[in-house]
């Protein structure tokens, strides 16, 4: 918004200046760039953009800048001054602030909310965990990062739903069932039931690869979850299901494990618009449709038997095998399938979080997407990188296949859901995360959401002390009402233009992907208002104007805490801590 209206200004400015022919632009068309300068104590925003046409008026940065500033005459600035070389800082007006102070508060739970941004349909494909067991703590950073990041581009404008990509055909769902069934068997034998000597023989080889140190080359899953998936199947049916074949406990499996998974990310705040199985991709014949369109397109051909794509031509490293000597399809054809069928459902623009040991894959899968005829942009990949976890100093270490981990469950059941969001949002997905469990059941300043969230109870206490006083509480309960004259002060004023930027931090957090920033932003803003409550007394008996205007100005913190909060963050905003 603040962003919007300087380059608004800007550029009529340079129009003004160009039709009054004091700067020839020859053609040119310049950028403009507004930003916040490092140091704020020469004005709330800055431009470079007399430097960026000194070139073609022909003129130097100086002279420009003087030109346009004679063009900049407007109730929105207080002060517009000349630095450096050819920088233009602006001091935003009070009279400005105060108007849109009331903008805050009247927009309320909206404040922020952008108009439609673009015409692109968007897919966001996040987590996208194999049923073949809980979720580690990695697959809640991403969970985090992709419903915050969905949560930021609508109300950024953007129109984006949300997916979860099923893994459920392939080797790893057989060897679940493989494990689940060997762990059946063990459940009969401790109940004295015979196995026959090839059953045995399963259970006698997942027992062996358990207790033995080749890590390696495991076969099996052996975490405890394996064991109560069979002991439940067992007080279940008993005996019934000893002569069913593998496939059977595949499926029993996959459904608990994808049920508990639902389960668990609903609890923790983070849904999905689809659930996409693989396997309907298998069911519908999806993958050869997709090998056909790529022949169609002339980008396939065989080779020793095999089916290659030239994804060479598009970029990738070499070329790829879509379908090998045997006849099955590779993992690569299965994925390009997949994105042909988000294409085919109105995506234009997909977007997938994915870990950074993929970062090889980035290539191939941008080059089946300009196979298929849409543009490299329409598939961004976003890569994560690990979370570390630690306990009293000490890393845990995590591993599924092993059942050596910690799952994202129990994290989230010790520390809470406001802490975990909150702290895997804290650093860019390109960042390692280290994630200390003892900092994120602390409450003190010390841990960044008790610290924002207190920001948010702390008004609201103010609030509630307003209202017991006589004299108070008919004010707090009208604060639109407010004379905001009555501000003038410099944490005020700093607060205030912190509050208005918030919906450009909004955007640019958007357009770049990046809901981290926010975190940062409202840290920022949670220390101002801590500052602005011990410099100003906002509750005052003896000055009943001041403080009605100090409310509304606390009531605009408390709306803007609460939007990122709530709206973005996906966590409360209490009233009480």
């Amino acid at each position: 918004m603040l962003l919007k209206a300087i380059h608004s200004r800007l550029a009529q400015a340079l129009d003004q200046a160009a039709s009054a022919g004091l700067l020839e632009l020859n053609g040119i068309t310049p950028e403009i760039k507004v930003e916040v300068p490092r140091d704020t104590r020469h004005g709330d925003y800055a431009t470079n953009l007399a430097l960026t046409l000194a070139k073609p008026s022909r003129k130097n940065p100086r002279q420009v800048a003087e030109i346009l500033v004679e063009h900049l005459k407007d109730q929105m600035f207080e002060n517009i001054e000349l630095a450096g070389p050819g920088f233009i800082n602006f001091k935003l007006s009070w009279t400005w602030l105060r108007e849109h102070l009331d903008l805050i508060l009247e927009r309320n739970e909206n404040f922020g909310q952008h108009e439609r941004a673009d015409s692109h349909r968007y897919l966001l494909e996040f987590v996208s965990a194999n049923p073949t067991g809980p979720l580690h703590f990695g697959h809640g950073r991403w969970a985090v990062l992709g419903d915050c990041l969905a949560r930021l581009m609508r109300t950024a404008g953007f129109e984006v739903a949300t997916e979860f990509y099923i893994n459920d055909t392939g080797a790893q769902i057989n060897n679940l069932g493989a494990s689940v069934q060997a762990c059946y068997f063990g459940q009969l034998a401790a109940k004295g039931i015979t196995l026959t000597a090839e059953e045995q023989g399963v259970y006698d080889a997942y027992t062996a690869e358990k207790s033995g140190n080749n890590k390696d080359q495991i076969r099996f899953y052996h975490g405890d979850y394996i064991q109560e998936l069979a002991q439940k199947l067992y007080e279940e049916y008993g005996s019934d299901l000893q002569a069913e074949p593998v496939s059977l406990f595949c499926e029993q499996a996959r459904t608990a494990i994808l049920t508990a998974q639902q389960q668990e990310l609903e609890e923790f705040g983070v849904s999905f618009d689809e659930w996409f199985p693989e396997s309907r991709l298998h069911g519908e014949g999806a993958i050869q449709d997709a090998l056909n369109h790529l022949h169609e397109a002339g980008v396939t051909e065989e080779r020793d038997g095999a089916l290659w794509f030239r994804s060479s031509e598009y970029g990738d490293d070499k070329d790829r095998v879509l379908v090998k000597q045997d006849g099955s399809s590779t993992y690569f054809a299965n994925d390009i399938a997949y994105h042909w069928n988000k294409l085919r459902r109105g995506y234009d623009r997909m977007i997938n979080i994915w870990g950074a040991d993929h970062h090889g894959y980035i290539p191939r899968m941008q080059a089946a997407v300009q196979a298929l005829g849409y543009p490299k942009d329409a598939l961004q990949i976003l890569l994560g990188q690990i979370v570390h976890l630690y306990r009293n100093g000490e890393m845990v270490k995590m591993s599924k296949r092993t059942g050596d981990m910690i799952t994202f469950g129990e994290v989230f059941e010790e520390v809470g859901r406001d802490a975990t969001r909150y702290l895997l949002m804290q650093r860019s997905a390109e960042t390692a995360l280290d994630f200390d469990l003892e900092l994120a059941k602390q409450q003190s300043s010390d841990n960044p959401v008790f610290y924002v969230q207190y920001a948010h109870a702390r008004i609201c206490s103010i609030f509630r002390t307003a209202a017991q006083s006589e004299s108070l509480a008919a004010l707090a309960e009208n604060i639109q009402g407010a004379d905001l004259g009555q501000l003038i002060k410099d944490e005020e004023r700093t607060l205030l233009v912190k509050l208005l930027s918030y919906p450009d931090e909004l955007a640019f957090a958007a357009v770049h992907r990046e809901p981290h920033r926010l975190t940062t932003y409202a840290s920022e803003l949670a220390a101002l208002f801590h500052s602005f409550y011990k410099q100003c007394r906002v509750l005052d008996d003896k000055n009943l104007e001041l403080s009605q205007a100090r409310l509304a100005l606390t009531h605009a913190t408390r709306i803007v805490i609460r939007n990122v909060l709530t709206g973005i963050f996906g966590i409360s905003a209490p009233e009480s801590m």
